[in-house]
């Protein structure tokens, strides 16, 4: 059977183009699953926005005692705002910046409310002590502006895994502030947090401990070496990760004195994968 030249170069055509769109479509598919694949190693891109308010409270009556409140929170986001995993992020932010009750809100929202719960705390709490010093002739005292500050920051990344440290500082007199750290580590790609249980192999708090005990040198002065409560540090959940190291932070008298403020040891994730003690794949500089 003879064909017409003309339906020749027609049929030519299709299949060419034909050709080339199932080129298209397998192409297509394989930037997808690339980007599927670099997401479950990565997690998905988090955007990092920043929050900051400030409060000044007075008494009630004639006391002279005020409170000023101050917040600075990062807190991520992704384009649409759908992922469940910066959801579950910000949620963790907000409880430990704010308490329970605080985290299913908006930051905005959650902010707000906790500064009003904070106010109505305050003066209520002052009013009671303005009353008890008039009564015992008690002068008010030469400091009277009390304060609390919460500042929440991203604080390094490995792979998938981000750090999230809050800072909480409060101050009602006396001779100094309290405060205290607590540092996260989340997996990007479900919102959950990274444990130690996670990190690390089974039975590896001895070899850690004695592995962080021999960079404290590193971290501390002779003097304050010598003023801890013990010379084998623990392991503690309260931990950051990041590109090349894990550094552990110790709240105030948790190893030392209170002079000693809130210590922290950096071991290199070099280390403890030599030593056989990581249970999780992490990147290393």
């Amino acid at each position: 059977m003879e064909y017409d030249s003309h339906i020749l170069i027609i049929f030519a055509a299709k299949q060419e183009k034909s050709m080339e769109k199932r080129f298209n479509i397998y192409h297509l598919a394989a930037g997808l699953l690339l980007i599927l694949a670099t997401n479950c190693v990565r997690g998905p891109r988090m955007d990092v926005l920043q929050y900051t308010s400030e409060q000044e409270t007075a008494s009630e009556a004639d006391c002279p005692l005020t409170h000023r409140l101050g917040i600075s929170l990062e807190y991520p986001v992704v384009k649409g705002d759908t992922s469940m995993s910066a959801v579950l992020i910000r949620q963790a932010i907000f409880e430990a910046a704010f308490g329970e009750g605080y985290d299913t809100l908006s930051v905005e929202d959650a902010a707000a409310r906790y500064a009003d719960d904070l106010a109505a705390e305050f003066k209520e709490l002052s009013a009671a002590m303005w009353r008890g010093w008039r009564a015992a002739g008690i002068k008010a005292p030469e400091v009277t502006e009390w304060s609390d500050d919460i500042e929440g920051y991203f604080a390094g990344q490995n792979g998938p895994y981000r750090s999230y440290i809050v800072n909480i500082t409060d101050f009602t007199g006396g001779a100094h502030s309290s405060s205290v750290t607590n540092a996260f580590v989340f997996d990007t790609r479900d919102g959950s947090r990274l444990t130690l249980d996670d990190l690390f192999v089974p039975d590896f708090d001895a070899p850690l401990a004695e592995i962080i005990s021999h960079h404290i040198p590193e971290s501390l002065s002779g003097e304050d070496i010598e003023a801890l409560f013990t010379p084998d540090i623990q392991p503690t959940g309260n931990y950051i990760l990041t590109s090349d190291s894990i550094t552990f932070i110790y709240n105030p008298l948790e190893i030392g004195p209170w002079s000693l403020g809130t210590p922290s040891v950096s071991v290199p994730i070099k280390e403890l994968k030599k030593a056989g003690l990581l249970a999780k794949k992490l990147r290393m500089r």
